[in-house]
C-alpha cells in the first residue's frame, strides 16, 4: 500500500507537532507491542474447546500480531518522511 503522508506548509500543522504525535504514538504502540508479546498462549487454555481451537487461535494471534507490524510500519514512515 501507498501511504499518503503529510506535507508540511505554513497553513498546516507544524513538522514539530506531527513529529510529537507520531513519536508518542511509536512509543505506545512498542509498549503495547511488549505486552501483547508477554500473554501466555498455550494450547492447554483452549483444547476443551475442541481440536481445531488451538490451531486457529494462533493463527488469529498471528494475524492480530500483524496488524501491530502494520500500524508500526505506518507510524516508522510517518517518522522518516517528517524527519526528511
Amino acid at each position: 500500500m501507498s501511504l499518503t503522508l503529510p506535507t508540511v506548509h505554513l497553513n498546516g500543522t507544524s513538522r514539530q507537532m506531527l513529529t510529537e504525535g507520531y513519536d508518542n504514538a511509536y512509543r505506545a504502540l512498542q509498549n503495547a507491542i511488549r505486552a501483547f508479546n508477554e500473554i501466555e498462549h498455550n494450547a492447554r487454555d483452549y483444547y476443551v474447546a475442541g481440536p481445531g481451537a488451538w490451531p486457529q487461535a494462533t493463527t488469529q494471534r498471528d494475524v492480530m500480531r500483524q496488524h501491530l507490524r502494520s500500524v508500526q510500519e505506518y507510524l516508522e514512515a510517518h517518522l522518516i518522511h517528517l524527519g526528511e
